[in-house]
């Protein structure tokens, strides 16, 4: 287990985050607030897919970590949804800065499956 990531830390990526792509999204809007994001831009700020994008916002969303805005155009924003979890942000952010590939290795492991996999895989075609 790594030192540098706490025990609820990593509780909480393990159950909350299934991706680095979701930890960069949600560390992105919770560096401005005030700001609402399409999923295009966001792509554009982590280097991601729109597609990609607007299903991880989609489901950061799903699971209360960012506010859905519904408009012509759907945007997101950070808002802290309470303040333990906003706690376990800002230290996400620090330790995410200073020790990327720690937490990209806790999130990337293979369980729990990635939901946006699992969901794109729904719709392969069998030959």
């Amino acid at each position: 287990m790594s030192h540098v990531i706490t025990e609820p830390l990593r509780q909480f990526l393990l159950q909350r985050l299934a991706s680095v792509e979701q930890v960069e999204i949600v560390l992105l809007l919770r560096r401005d607030p005030s700001r609402s994001w399409t999923a295009s831009e966001v792509a554009a700020a982590v280097g991601s897919p729109p597609e990609s994008a607007a299903m991880r916002l989609f489901l950061l969303a799903s699971a209360g970590l960012i506010l859905f805005e519904p408009s012509g155009m759907p945007r997101y924003r950070y808002a802290a949804t309470g303040d333990a979890t906003d706690q376990l942000l800002a230290e996400l952010a620090e330790v995410y800065a200073e020790h990327r590939e720690e937490v990209a290795g806790l999130v990337e492991t293979p369980a729990p499956p990635d939901p946006v996999r699992t969901f794109a895989d729904a719709f392969k075609l069998k030959r």
